[in-house]
């Protein structure tokens, strides 16, 4: 098996409707650089897949 693995909070983008987010945002937290826009692989998960596909990757863990 070879493929690639991420985590919904590097790979969202901009998700303001996740709690780690709203922690983010809050007065006063210790996280110096609040996440971002990012690949937006909440939207294009099916373009994703088909990419990992064409680099014969037949594993994926979310």
């Amino acid at each position: 098996m070879f493929g690639a693995s991420t985590a919904a909070h590097q790979i969202e983008g901009n998700n303001t409707t996740s709690d780690w987010w709203a922690f983010e945002q809050r007065t006063g937290s210790f996280i110096p650089e609040p996440s971002g826009d990012a690949a937006d692989s909440f939207h294009r998960w099916p373009e994703d897949m088909d990419l990992l596909a064409g680099l014969g990757f037949n594993a994926y863990r979310f």
